[in-house]
């Protein structure tokens, strides 16, 4: 028995010139409207890397971008609400031009489920750059409205970046905490610090959003802890062309 899949559904390709830059070759984000590039340029020869992200209840689309080769990677899960408050045990303050060399070393050594490290095509590696580079735009004034660091010992052992959104959201934009700290309370204790002080300009967040992946139960845990509720959903999908692993 054979299944049709609709195939009219309007989707185009925009180009990622920041994971283009990174990767080394072609990035495309396939969006939902047809103001960009045809997605049959997907079958052109040559190196290139394509991502979507599907929600969990569009099958058809999910099928129709699994029937042109993309592979599911990642179930991204997104949390909202307001942080319960309590005291907090790491010292948090907002991050300065000396923490960067240590923000960063944090962020290519600590995270394990990301969507480029769940991505068996993808090297460890580049993976970690990803989120290194991540959070350095942070301190090149190019990505972040606002980096919260947690110290133990006068050491930074984890950082929050953080981005405001519509209605005085504040969005989670990257977290993390070093390897020997995890498990002690330091990422609640930096989203409460943050929920309190926002980014520092006298703002305070209405609710706090934050996504994770499905396969982080740690973090998942984490922020159903603090007061905050699952809202969304979605199959997050890569595409690697006619290429061996990178």
């Amino acid at each position: 028995m054979s299944i049709e899949v609709a195939t009219d559904l309007r989707q185009s390709l925009k180009k990622d010139a920041w994971l283009t830059e990174k990767l080394g070759r072609p990035v495309w984000k396939v969006e939902s409207d047809s103001d960009g590039e045809s997605l049959a340029m997907l079958e052109s020869t040559g190196p290139l890397f394509a991502y979507a992200k599907v929600n969990i209840a569009d099958i058809a689309n999910l099928w129709s971008l699994t029937g042109r080769g993309f592979r599911v990677v990642d179930v991204a899960l997104t949390f909202e609400g307001t942080v319960v408050s309590s005291t907090n045990n790491a010292m948090c303050r907002f991050a300065s031009p000396a923490d960067q060399e240590r923000v960063t070393r944090i962020a290519d050594t600590t995270f394990r489920y990301s969507r480029f490290h769940l991505d068996p095509l993808l090297a460890k590696e580049i993976a970690n750059a990803i989120k290194s580079e991540w959070v350095a735009n942070y301190f090149r004034g190019k990505r972040g409205d606002g980096l919260v660091v947690a110290e133990r010992d006068h050491r930074v052992v984890g950082f929050l970046q953080l981005l405001w959104e519509p209605d005085n959201c504040l969005l989670i934009d990257l977290i993390g905490v070093d390897a020997g700290h995890q498990g002690r309370g330091i990422g609640s204790d930096m989203i409460r610090f943050a929920s309190r002080y926002g980014t520092g300009d006298q703002r305070r967040p209405a609710r706090i959003k934050v996504g994770t992946q499905a396969a982080n139960t740690p973090s998942v845990r984490l922020y159903e802890s603090l007061g905050l509720r699952l809202i969304n959903a979605q199959y997050v999908l890569h595409y690697h062309g006619r290429q061996s692993a990178a």
